[in-house]
């Protein structure tokens, strides 16, 4: 399995590069889903590209949001720039723009991103037309699907194994873009999920804290179960995060992957809300108590000597603590304080004492979030790639530099050399200055070698050209020639309009086309809602949920084949269930391109282009009753009232479908 790392800078990318990353993932200017972050323009990528490649490494760019007819142009544009630069491959979720990218640049390497939400095999071999050679599934793909699809598809995949774990359903979360107008599909989520949350039922208070922030997903100790399942390339999410993070993610996977020694506690040093498999084996645990960093737990506060401005503190550690270190304090799951203790001292073994303006007590837990001394190392290590380069030192004659690279002998020729009167050039002075190079690591052999003298400004200058050529000649390998094409977006399209979603199907139909989304997909109730639309001459339609498993399609399929129903596909795999169906909005319709691609009257979430619905604002692949109410699913408590209030005053209403699991979902309220 290849390791990909996530990229926010130029030093995270050194980082992914030095500590082992095959492959990484960047973002470039607004178009990719983390536009909170600096990122990249044309000019850093191609000092990015080249970094990479210099240690073979490929780079994956996210072009991963939805895209309105006005940006296709310069989305497709960028890519083909990109490309031409040497870029590897391209990860995308606007259907629109994958096809335009296969129709007319088929030699693009494309990936369907995670945010497209395939999570079972009838849903990739739904996307494979389109040209992706990869596919990230979607997090709450659990393992018994991934083998699923490996048996049956020839698409690589690509499996999130470490870094933060959304808590809705990938590329179906609009909870930003309905109460902020910030959309999580356009890279603006503001992430309202980590924010405190009051459950209740039928108004009365159950619960309050972070009841939507989820733990982060950490499958280091299932890397067995992974390859065995044929995961492709493991994905370290995080391209929000410091250097120190991707540094340590990465070799820690890295030497899990290699049978080396792991240090968890590194791991989770470098950021964790608490640790969880995730979806892998079904429904998870993933709430967290945190919104934040915890860092690892290494003792307690055993005294305090209050001051006027400096409070001293005393406390115990398990761990071998290093001045300008930071610590949070805990009181029972409550975190109270954050501080860098510049003057830490250790008193004796485990002891130690520091001072900080902040309020703690004696009792309070101490979490160690920062290392100091385990950052600097970690941020200083460097590697440098090896190359051997002959040099030719004659009088009267130019100075010479020859090397191979990609299977071709290159030479490069500097001043011309006189002979040494005082102070001649010596090989040793030539070894040094060519180390000097901050990614190449040149081991010098000398064909001819006289009695030369060469100034050091020269010999910097002959250096600097030997480099540039060795750059030029690896950047030339991966450069490509495409050009440029003008797209047409002015295209017709059809939005399906004139209807009315129903959960019971008794209440009142007033619209033309009646959409029903149960709670429990039922032939019997299915054939009822039907025969009621018949006899009030109104349309029908069933509602697909936006999540299944394989033992759902095959009741899904079913209920289709025996009632000749139409549907609306809020999910890729629905497109494979019949071909007698509407566009749901949990397809993401987002411009002219992806409606004509997918060629059936549509209903959109977000866009302009179609009908908008109230779509709920997150699916939930964790059982709320489990997480929040200790419930098992012999006595499950659900029943229509349960909702999750937010501080600002908002409602999300709770509801379920309940197939071979259950899958909830947050309604905004109106």
């Amino acid at each position: 399995m290849k390791i990909l790392s996530p990229v926010g800078n130029i030093d995270s990318l050194k980082m992914a590069v030095f500590n082992g990353a095959d492959e990484v993932y960047l973002g470039i200017n607004n178009f990719n889903a983390r536009n909170n972050i600096d990122g990249f323009d044309l000019d850093s990528l191609q000092s990015a590209t080249m970094l990479a490649h210099v240690f073979g490494v490929k780079i994956n760019l996210a072009i991963n949001i939805l895209f309105s007819d006005d940006e296709l142009q310069d989305a497709l544009d960028t890519i083909v720039d990109a490309y031409n630069m040497g870029v590897d491959c391209f990860i995308i979720q606007d259907l629109g723009l994958a096809s335009l990218v296969h129709t007319n640049y088929p030699e693009i390497e494309i990936h369907a991103s995670t945010q497209m939400g395939l999570h079972n095999l009838e849903g990739v071999k739904a996307i494979e037309p389109y040209g992706f050679k990869r596919v990230v599934l979607a997090r709450e793909t659990p393992l018994s699907e991934i083998k699923r699809i490996r048996e049956n598809t020839n698409l690589e995949i690509e499996y999130f194994a470490q870094g933060a774990l959304c808590v809705a359903f990938s590329g179906n979360c609009y909870l930003s873009s309905y109460i902020c107008n910030a959309s999580g599909n356009r890279g603006k989520c503001k992430q309202l999920c980590r924010l405190p949350y009051t459950l209740e039922f039928n108004g009365k208070k159950i619960k309050s804290g972070t009841l939507l922030s989820a733990k982060d997903f950490n499958l280091i100790d299932r890397l067995n179960d992974l390859k065995s399942a044929g995961v492709d390339v493991l994905k370290i999410e995080g391209r929000a995060r410091r250097p120190f993070y991707v540094a340590t993610a990465t070799r820690q996977y890295f030497n899990a992957l290699n049978g080396k020694k792991t240090e968890p506690d590194d791991l989770m040093l470098a950021f964790n809300r608490l640790y969880t498999a995730g979806y892998f084996d079904g429904n998870g645990n993933i709430i967290s108590k945190y919104h934040n960093h915890i860092g690892i737990p290494v003792g307690k506060i055993e005294k305090v000597n209050p001051g006027k401005k400096f409070n001293e503190v005393f406390f115990s550690s398990n761990r071998k603590l290093s001045p300008k270190s930071t610590f949070k304090i805990f009181s029972g799951d409550t975190e109270k304080s954050t501080f860098s203790a510049y003057d830490l001292t250790e008193l004796s073994n485990g002891k130690y004492k520091t001072t900080t303006t902040q309020k703690v007590f004696v009792q309070d837990r101490v979490h160690l979030i920062i290392d100091s001394k385990l950052e600097n190392e970690t941020l200083e290590f460097s590697k440098k790639q090896p190359i051997t380069i002959t040099i030719s030192a004659a009088v009267n004659s130019p100075i010479k530099a020859e090397f191979e690279i990609n299977n071709e002998l290159v030479c490069v020729e500097g001043e011309i050399l006189q002979a040494s009167q005082k102070q001649p050039l010596t090989k040793e002075q030539l070894i040094s200055n060519f180390k000097k190079h901050e990614l190449f690591d040149s081991q010098l052999n000398f064909d001819i070698f006289e009695n030369v003298f060469l100034p050091t400004k020269l010999l910097n200058e002959f250096r600097r050209t030997v480099f540039e050529k060795i750059e030029e000649k690896i950047a030339k390998k991966h450069q490509k020639t495409l050009k440029k094409m003008k797209i047409n977006t002015n295209l017709s399209i059809n939005p399906f309009r004139d209807f009315q979603f129903i959960t019971d199907i008794n209440e009142k139909f007033t619209s033309k086309n009646i959409i029903y989304s149960p709670e429990t997909f039922e032939l019997e109730n299915v054939q009822k809602f039907i025969n009621k639309c018949l006899k009030q001459n109104k349309f029908a339609f069933l509602n697909t949920p936006n999540f299944v498993l394989e033992a759902d399609i095959k009741l899904l399929k079913e209920i289709i084949n025996k009632t000749n129903i139409q549907i609306v596909a809020n999910n890729y795999y629905a497109l494979n269930l019949t071909k007698n169906f509407i566009v749901g909005a949990g397809l993401n319709v987002y411009n002219s391109i992806t409606a004509n691609v997918l060629k059936q009257p549509f209903i959109t979430a977000e866009s302009d282009i179609g009908e908008k619905v109230n779509f709920p604002v997150m699916t939930l692949r964790h059982c709320p009753m489990k997480s929040h109410l200790n419930a098992d699913c012999s006595k499950c408590p659900y029943k229509q009232g349960y909702t999750y209030k937010m501080d600002n005053g908002k409602t999300l209403e709770l509801s379920r479908q309940k197939l071979s699991t259950c899958t909830f979902y947050l309604t905004l309220k109106n």
